[in-house]
């Protein structure tokens, strides 16, 4: 392929990949727990460099480009702001810490603290999935209910329970599986320490988005893209010219 035309073409694509990820964080921005996703482009002859040394290259100053390629696509992990709801039964975490969800696909991990008490009296997620404790599933009897900022369920001043929350030294090895929760390699959550755990029951916590950066960054995609489209446009142009006057030699 052209090179030209392969480089403009190759933008494109590129743009397509950040085009999405930012409609994708714009449209749950006020998704309770979400984590933006982030995506970085490379040139695509120092993508491919690196993924075959496994190491990081720079360009040279002056040296050719020969198009772009998405490079990874990450989620920021970053807190969100917090919001009073003054429901008992929502919880937003500050700092560090996932609540842990019993699934039908094993335990994942979630920021959103949008609870309920399903018709067992177990506290479960908005979903439906049981809120995992130090002992498994937290069922929670009629009463006044309280949560201690470590964490600890008290009923009429009496502890029934505590929130197991976990942490992770390398957050890159969570999987988005869904808006706001997230699965992980067997072994890599830790549990902490109730020292270390900070609960806050009556709030939550919003979406990490920044809406001003987004559309910021929506607005410099979309000209890059446009560009690299009139690019092809013109590439093309200049391809058929080409073809038209070889033709009549």
């Amino acid at each position: 392929m052209d090179r030209g035309l392969y480089t403009a073409a190759s933008g494109m694509i590129a743009g397509l990949s950040q085009q999405e990820a930012l409609i994708q964080n714009l449209s749950n921005m006020r998704t309770v727990g979400y984590k933006a996703d982030e995506v970085t482009v490379k040139d695509f002859p120092s993508l491919l460099l690196a993924q075959v040394r496994g190491t990081k290259t720079v360009s040279k100053v002056g040296e050719m480009g020969t198009g772009v390629a998405m490079a990874n696509l990450t989620t920021n992990f970053d807190s969100g702001p917090l919001r009073l709801t003054d429901n008992p039964l929502d919880f937003a975490i500050a700092g560090d810490g996932f609540f842990q969800l019993q699934t039908e696909d094993g335990v994942r991990y979630t920021r959103d603290g949008r609870f309920h008490l399903d018709g067992d009296g177990r506290l479960v997620s908005a979903d439906g999935y049981p809120v995992l404790g130090e002992n498994g599933d937290i069922t929670i009897p009629p009463g006044d209910l309280a949560v201690s900022s470590s964490g600890a369920i008290f009923v009429n001043d009496e502890q029934i329970g505590q929130l197991s929350l976990v942490k992770f030294d390398d957050l890159g090895v969570l999987k988005k599986e869904s808006k706001n929760l997230f699965s992980a390699s067997d072994g890599s959550a830790q549990a902490m320490d109730a020292t270390e755990i900070q609960v806050n029951q009556g709030y939550l916590e919003d979406s990490n988005v920044d809406v001003t950066k987004m559309i910021t960054e929506m607005t410099s995609v979309l000209r890059a893209y446009q560009l690299s489209q009139h690019m092809v446009q013109v590439q093309d142009r200049i391809n058929g010219r080409a073809a038209s006057e070889i033709g009549r030699v």
